[in-house]
C-alpha cells in the first residue's frame, strides 16, 4: 500500500470517531450541564475561596495558606461534578429519546460512543484546571512548588476514576431520573470525602483512613503530596487505577442501547 493510500485510509478510520465528537459537542452546547460544571464551576469557586480574607492566611504549622490546601480540593470538586453531572446525564437523556437506538444501527461501537463523550468532558476538565491554576497563580499569586511528574499522574488517575464512574451510572441507569437520582446520592458523600467541607487533614483518623480508599479522596491525598514537592505514595495511585479499571469494566460490559 503506498504511502496516501495508508493515510487516507487513517483518516478515514478515524474520521466516524471524530464525528461523533462533534454530534456530542453540538448537543453538550444545547444543554450545557458540562459547560457549567467544567466551566463555570471551577472560575466561581476560585473567585469565592480567593477571596475569603481567613483562606489567605498561613496554616498553623505550615506555609501553606488554607486556598492553598484547597486548590486540588477545588479540582477534584470539578471532576465530581463533570463524573456525576457532565458525563451520564446527556447520554442518559439520548438513550431515553431514542437517538442511542439509531447510532445502534450504524458500524459505531458502545466504546466510540462513550469515548466521544468523555473527549468532550476531558475537554471541559482541561479548561476547569487550567483557570484554577492560572487563576491562582496570577491573579491570587498562590506559588506551589508543584512535583510535576506525581501532579500529572495523579491528575490523570483522578480523571480516570471519576469517568469511569459517570460511565457506570450510564450504563446501569434506566432512566434520567434514575441516574439523577444515583448521583445526588452519591454527591454529598464524594464532596465530603474530597474535603470540601473540611480538608480530611483536620477529620478523626479513622474517617481519614477511610477516605484515602475512596477515589476522590485517594486524588486529593495524591494531589496534596505534589502541592509540596514530594511525589505521591503508592496506596493513594494504586486505589484510583483501580476503581478506574473496576468502574469502567462493568461501564463497557453492562451499557444498554435502549
Amino acid at each position: 500500500m503506498s504511502g496516501k493510500d495508508s493515510n487516507a485510509s487513517q483518516r478515514g478510520s478515524f474520521s466516524p470517531f471524530w464525528e461523533l465528537v462533534k454530534v456530542q459537542a453540538k448537543l453538550a452546547l444545547r444543554e450545557p450541564t458540562g459547560l457549567v460544571f467544567g466551566i463555570g464551576l471551577p472560575l466561581i469557586l476560585l473567585i469565592i475561596f480567593g477571596n475569603i480574607p481567613v483562606f489567605n492566611k498561613p496554616i498553623a504549622g505550615t506555609t501553606l495558606t488554607a486556598f492553598e490546601v484547597y486548590i486540588p480540593i477545588l479540582m477534584i470538586t470539578e471532576l465530581i461534578f463533570l463524573g456525576l453531572f457532565g458525563l451520564p446525564i446527556p447520554i442518559v437523556r439520548d438513550r431515553e429519546m431514542g437517538w442511542l437506538r439509531r447510532i445502534s444501527t450504524t458500524p459505531e461501537s458502545p466504546a466510540k460512543l462513550l469515548a466521544a463523550q468523555v473527549t468532550i468532558n476531558l475537554i471541559l476538565a482541561i479548561v476547569g484546571f487550567t483557570i484554577l491554576l492560572l487563576g491562582s497563580s496570577l491573579v491570587f499569586s498562590v506559588k506551589l512548588a508543584y512535583e510535576i511528574p506525581g501532579f500529572i499522574l495523579s491528575l490523570v488517575l483522578a480523571t480516570l476514576a471519576m469517568f469511569s464512574l459517570g460511565l457506570l451510572i450510564t450504563s446501569v441507569a434506566p432512566s434520567q431520573s434514575a441516574a439523577t437520582g444515583i448521583t445526588m446520592a452519591l454527591l454529598y458523600p464524594l464532596l465530603f470525602f474530597a474535603g470540601i467541607y473540611v480538608p480530611i487533614q483536620v477529620l478523626p483518623h479513622s474517617l481519614q483512613t477511610a477516605a484515602i480508599y475512596t477515589p476522590v479522596g485517594a486524588a486529593v491525598n495524591a494531589l496534596d503530596s505534589t502541592i509540596t514537592g514530594s511525589f505521591p505514595s503508592f496506596v493513594p495511585l494504586l486505589v484510583m487505577a483501580a476503581y478506574s479499571v473496576l468502574f469502567s469494566f462493568v461501564a463497557v460490559r453492562y451499557f444498554r442501547w435502549e
